[in-house]
């Protein structure tokens, strides 16, 4: 077992086929380990879909993680409000 603090993996899933194609769901894990409080965090996001055809020509779908950019422009929009917030209270 690993000792790391922080470690990033990508899995690649079963294989479900549709027709003539064969789909398979690529994540990425990023675990991050407190040896302190004796536990971390686990955050596991979609990365891509890999489209195989019968002909053997692989296509890469990227998933577009609108939770993250969601998330991520609301803990902007809260920096910069706290920010501004500092900012004229001092005047």
């Amino acid at each position: 077992m690993s000792t790391s603090l922080l470690r990033i993996e990508t899995h690649t899933g079963q294989p479900i086929r549709i027709k003539d194609s064969e789909l398979r769901v690529r994540s990425q894990v990023v675990q991050l380990r407190l040896p302190i409080a004796n536990g971390g965090l686990i955050w596991n996001r979609p990365v891509d879909v890999l489209v195989s055809n019968s002909h053997r020509q692989e296509q890469i779908l990227p998933i577009q993680d609108l939770t993250r950019v969601a998330i991520l422009m609301l803990a902007g929009l809260c920096f910069t409000s706290m920010f501004l917030l500092i900012l004229f209270r001092r005047k």
